[in-house]
């Protein structure tokens, strides 16, 4: 009889056959792992942050599939037509390191959601982006309101960073940055159009993992080029 109590994390892997096991029958443990009769929710998610970064590297990665009395049920997924996005890693590790616990939650829901559930996708690419503008207004010791939308906070987030248009003078860089905002703006919008977080009528029209897709990488780039200009700028601090 093994004594979990009694191993480290590789003898315990190895005592579950995690080393020797077929893929699929490894997949199963890690589903297992993270079933709503095993875990609650808070560490469901904490535990998927740490894996999928891991699994995306062989194009996997762990999907909310499904519920069961409101608890998500994740499942291994091939991640559609690649590897995932070239850029998924890169973003993971950055808002990793800035705020694990609720940035880089948002990000990895989003990319749970994005080839499985489209509406549901947009809406965390949105509310990833509002964590990201708040962490770094208040970080900045700036304020906001709960009632400021994500086109405000934005710009709220930009003035902190030197990153609104009008605080420079070069035409090219005023173009970008006008064109980030332009970004956030229409990200905003189609949240609130396509997302899942108002109701629908009979006829309106639904997203398509294409949409979310699109939604999903925009919103991490932005997120990602906020935290890289807040950390370059905290590091160039005497």
């Amino acid at each position: 009889m093994h004594r979990n109590a009694d191993m480290d994390n590789d003898e315990a892997l190895e005592a579950v056959g995690a080393y020797t096991c077929s893929q699929r029958r490894f997949f199963r443990f890690l589903e297992a792992l993270l079933h709503p009769r095993t875990r609650e929710e808070d560490e469901q998610r904490r535990l998927v942050a740490i894996l999928n970064p891991l699994l995306q590297r062989d194009g996997f990665h762990l999907a909310e599939t499904s519920s069961i009395s409101g608890y998500p049920v994740f499942t291994v997924k091939a991640i559609s037509g690649s590897a995932g996005a070239p850029a998924d890693p890169l973003i993971s590790e950055t808002l990793a390191a800035f705020d694990e616990a609720s940035v880089h939650e948002a990000w990895t829901r989003a990319l749970q959601r994005r080839t499985t559930h489209p509406e549901g996708a947009i809406t965390s690419a949105r509310t990833l982006l509002e964590t990201v503008c708040k962490h770094i207004i208040e970080d900045a010791g700036g304020t906001y309101s709960d009632r400021d939308e994500l086109p405000k906070l934005y710009r709220t987030a930009a003035e902190h960073l030197q990153l609104a248009p009008d605080q420079h003078t070069e035409e090219v860089f005023k173009t970008i940055l006008g064109n980030c905002q332009n970004v956030v703006n229409s990200l905003a919008s189609i949240r609130n159009k396509l997302s899942d977080a108002h109701g629908r009528g009979r006829k309106a029209v639904r997203p398509s993992a294409r949409h979310a897709e699109l939604a999903v990488n925009l919103a991490g780039t932005v997120a990602t080029f906020l935290v890289s200009t807040w950390r370059a700028r905290q590091a160039s601090q005497p």
